[in-house]
This record gives C-alpha cells, structure tokens and sequence, in this order.
C-alpha cells in the first residue's frame, strides 16, 4: 500500500467501512529503525464504527511478527505483535484538549477528512513495543562467555562482608 494513502476518518465511522491491508518496513520510517528486518509486516484492519453515544471512532487490529534486537545479549529476537484498540475521532486539536482525561478503554484522536493511514498505524505498533527489548531467558554475553571458570571467581564484596562482620577481616585491636 503507498505510504500517501490517506481516508477520510468521519465517513469511514459513519459507513462502518473496513480498510484492511498489509505494509513493510518502507510505509514506517520511524518503525523501520527498531526493526531489523526492512521485509517485515504489519497486518491491519481499522473497522470504523459509532459508539454507543453517538461518537465516530475505528477499531484497530494489528498483527505482526517484528525482528528487534535484544538489548541484553544483541542478538535477534521475534516480537509477536497482536493488539486491538478502539479509537474516537474528534474534530481538532482544541476538541481533544477539552476532553476530561480518564482511563478509558478508547483512545482519542484528532480524525480528518484527509487523515494519514500508514503514519497513524505507525504510531500505535511503535507504542505496542516494548521499551527495552529482550529475550525472556537470555543471559549476558560475557557470563556465557565466562561459563563454570566465572563461577569459582571469589566475590569482591565478600571480604567486604567479613570485614563488617568483624570475621576474619582483621585483628580484633584494630
């Protein structure tokens, strides 16, 4: 999908439309420097609807299965990327700074009538990742590295300790 597609958020809530697709790394400049795959993915489906109160929002479905490097061991990881959220348009800035600030399960955004598709659904993956990639079992590379000989090495804090405890650390006259 061209990275200018753009949609008009007002008539897509109120016709209930779907626009639906997939976009590489190439759609997402920003993105596109976490990932390290520039061929990777992200599946989309934002579903525009009217809330029960009248208000013209979407719904947005992502998927992905995104390369990121670990940032403990720098080796690559796969994040499995599966969000929803729903979305309410509103029609400025000004609107949306008047709006009461609660925890709510619907994200308010400024709708146009020529909004940017690609940028917006950007924005949401960059948020779904995680703030300091990594793997779940990884170890430090350098106590890979060092394997069993690491572990016999005596603890520097561990004179420290029978020094504070007063064992072995000195005489008793001093």
């Amino acid at each position: 999908m061209p990275e200018s597609t753009t949609f008009d958020a007002f008539q897509l809530a109120r016709r209930q439309e779907t626009l639906r697709g997939e976009a590489t790394m190439a759609g997402f400049p920003r993105l596109a420097q976490s990932v390290l795959d520039p061929a990777a993915r992200v599946r989309y489906e934002v579903v525009g609807q009217i809330d029960g109160e009248g208000h013209p929002g979407a719904l947005m479905k992502l998927s992905a299965r995104l390369p990121l490097r670990c940032e403990r061991c720098n080796e690559p990881m796969l994040f499995r990327l599966e969000r929803e959220v729903a979305f309410r348009f509103v029609g400025d800035e000004q609107e949306l700074n008047t709006l009461p600030i609660e925890d709510v399960e619907v994200e308010e955004v400024v709708g146009s009538s020529n909004m940017a598709l690609l940028p917006w659904i950007e924005d949401e993956v960059i948020l779904s990742l995680p703030l300091v990639p990594r793997h779940d079992d990884c170890a430090l590379p350098l106590a890979r590295e060092a394997g069993p000989a690491q572990e016999r090495r005596p603890n520097p804090f561990a004179a420290l300790a029978r020094l504070k405890g007063g064992d072995g650390g000195g005489s008793a006259d001093q």
